[in-house]
């Protein structure tokens, strides 16, 4: 009987070693699946944020509806909505009654967190408006731009000036 128990003892002994290195080697996996996830969501949403907020904030007033429009897809839903009734109750109306051209231009961006499924970055950006006084408006000025990945695409959930 003492063998036995000295065979189970061992035998126990050993598969407790294999499920902590088990448990280890997953860990240090997920971790790595993760840091690569963080470096990989920084590139790609400072490219993102730098090709798409010129579009989702730049409008001239002829193509104002149009061009607010086309964005609508680039946000989640609930961004969207938002958006969307800022744009029919203030931009669009504004931009047509003063004849306003706003031009966008992104000077910088950084990721300020990164996830493999979030981010948020900062944006730089100068802003000229122009409208049918002819006098331009130079403004620099920072925003939070917030993502979330949905179904392997990039969103814009919240844009926040700083």
């Amino acid at each position: 009987m003492t063998r036995r128990w000295l065979g189970l003892t061992a035998l126990a002994v050993i598969l407790g070693i294999f499920v902590g290195l088990g448990a280890t080697a997953g860990s240090l996996y997920w971790s790595r699946v993760e840091s690569r996830g963080e470096q990989v969501a920084r590139a790609e949403l400072a490219q993102l944020t730098t090709d798409e907020i010129p579009k989702v904030l730049g409008y001239e007033y002829t193509t104002v509806e149009r061009s607010l429009t086309e964005t609508y897809p680039m946000f989640t839903g609930d961004y969207r909505r938002e958006f969307e009734a800022r744009a029919i109750n203030d931009i669009i109306p504004q931009a047509r009654e003063k004849q306003l051209v706003n031009q966008v231009d992104v000077v910088g961006v950084g990721a300020l967190d990164a996830k493999r499924t979030t981010g948020s970055v900062l944006v730089f950006v100068n802003r000229t408006v122009s409208g049918k006084s002819k006098e331009k408006y130079y403004e620099g000025s920072r925003l939070r731009v917030e993502f979330r990945k949905i179904d392997r695409k990039w969103l814009i959930s919240n844009i926040v000036p700083i």
